[in-house]
């Protein structure tokens, strides 16, 4: 089923709504004129009847005896023949004088219409008659109106009333409400043109002034909504130029390792060691693939995903086995040390069990051999020490940069483990420093 469009809808529940409106008013409006009606012609009825009781029935009677006939000729006063009838009986039942003959509702018989001293309406389907009798108690009155007439009457009056004007105005009012409709919905069909020429990469806000109120949370999401995704643009950019630029040199690598081993076939040792540095390419250059994959997911994350309560000493106790295994087989003398215990917090286990191992394998990689490297784990911070060569001032202030590696480093490395570390430690919060120790050295701090 195809649904309509706003405009269509609004204009179809205005036209209903007025539609229902007119029906309900005319019909209040045609019971209130009824009830009207009778009241007035009721009115009418009671005065006509006491003015032909104090009129002198007896002389009017003796005049129309005169005349030998009871009832006036039916081609005179029509008009008014048509708003009042009346007949005048006996108290035995006997009809004295008329206006119509062919009125069955104007009977009077003393056994079956019996009457109090106050005047008494009856009503039938077509008339309603005023049954009133003489205060001397010898004649019975009776005025009545045709219903007919009062339902003219009131439906004239409904129609020039309600029905005429309504009749007029609804037309005018629709057009109106349709040209209104059309002017309050003009931005959002600005802003629809706009976002149908819009390019995919275009992050420029939406901005349009005479949005309604109710619409502009909409569009402040919509605009919300570019700038994540330009963000989530550039990140991509970024993480292709980066992936692009940093594995093109040891793809070449492992290119001419392999290339040197394929031609020294007849050289064992030669073939080798270029077998043996084809290797270390390869861990070299999944680790890079593996930084740069956990780079690009930290950049898309807004908040820290998966929080759970984080016990550091745990933490870094089911890391201790690498941690002593990898100091071993480099020679490095390890201690870790536990002198309190940080308040819990949340976080991604995860992610914080990588900002440790990066801080720690990156103080093992960078002490030379029988060195010395120190984990210490206090309730404010956690600290790692190494005996390394450290790096200078002007070098230690652009740690973190992505790519970055001081000058003279002798050791592999992609300079992506800091810039992870740094960026898992502002999305928990937490505050880190990098320093040299005065006793040689480099030192890094963790605060909670």
């Amino acid at each position: 089923m195809k649904i309509l469009s706003l405009r269509t809808r609004l204009i179809l529940i205005f036209t209903i709504l007025i539609l229902l409106s007119w029906v309900i008013s005319s019909a209040i409006g045609y019971v209130k004129v009824r009830h009207r009606i009778r009241l007035a012609y009721d009115a009418e009825q009671i005065m006509f009847a006491k003015r032909l009781e104090r009129s002198g029935l007896d002389d009017l009677l003796t005049i129309q005896a005169k005349n030998n006939n009871t009832s006036f000729r039916p081609d005179q006063f029509k008009q008014a023949r048509d708003a009042l009838s009346f007949a005048i009986f006996t108290t035995d039942g006997k009809k004295l004088l008329t206006d119509r003959d062919d009125v069955p509702d104007f009977f009077y018989s003393p056994t079956d219409t019996k009457l109090g001293e106050t005047p008494e309406f009856r009503e039938s389907k077509l008339w309603r008659v005023l049954w009133l009798k003489s205060q001397d108690q010898r004649f019975i009155i009776a005025v009545g109106q045709k219903n007919a007439y009062r339902e003219r009457l009131a439906k004239s009056i409904l129609l020039d009333h309600q029905v005429t004007p309504w009749g007029t105005m609804i037309p005018i009012m629709l057009i109106i409400i349709t040209l209104m409709i059309n002017r309050e919905l003009a931005p959002l069909k600005r802003v629809t043109s706009e976002l149908k020429l819009r390019k995919p990469d275009d992050e420029t806000p939406i901005e349009e002034k005479n949005l309604p109120p109710e619409v502009q949370p909409f569009v402040d999401a919509l605009n919300l909504l570019f700038n994540r995704i330009g963000d989530m643009l550039k990140r991509e950019r970024r993480f292709v130029s980066d992936a692009a630029h940093e594995l093109r040199s040891p793809l070449t690598a492992l290119r001419v390792q392999t290339e040197v081993a394929q031609l020294t076939v007849n050289k064992p040792e030669v073939q080798k060691r270029a077998l043996n540095n084809l290797t270390i390419g390869i861990d070299r250059a999944s680790r890079l693939v593996d930084q740069l994959l956990t780079l690009s997911r930290l950049d898309a994350q807004s908040g820290i995903p998966e929080q759970q309560v984080i016990n550091w000493q745990q933490l870094i106790q089911d890391m201790q086995p690498a941690f002593f295994a990898s100091a071993k087989e480099q020679q490095i003398n390890l201690q870790i040390n536990y002198q309190g215990m940080p308040p819990d917090r949340q976080g991604n286990e995860v992610l914080l069990s990588l900002l440790v191992r990066n801080l720690v394998d990156n103080a093992l990689h960078y002490t030379p051999t029988e060195g010395s490297v120190s984990v210490t784990l206090t309730e404010q911070q956690l600290i790692i020490e190494d005996s390394g060569p450290g790096v200078t001032e002007e070098h230690l202030q652009r740690l973190g940069e992505r790519f970055y590696r001081p000058p003279g480093q002798t050791k592999i490395g992609s300079g992506l483990g800091i810039s992870i570390v740094k960026q898992i430690a502002e999305l928990h919060g937490l505050e880190i420093n990098f320093a040299n120790r005065a006793e040689g050295g480099f030192s890094v701090r963790v605060g909670f």
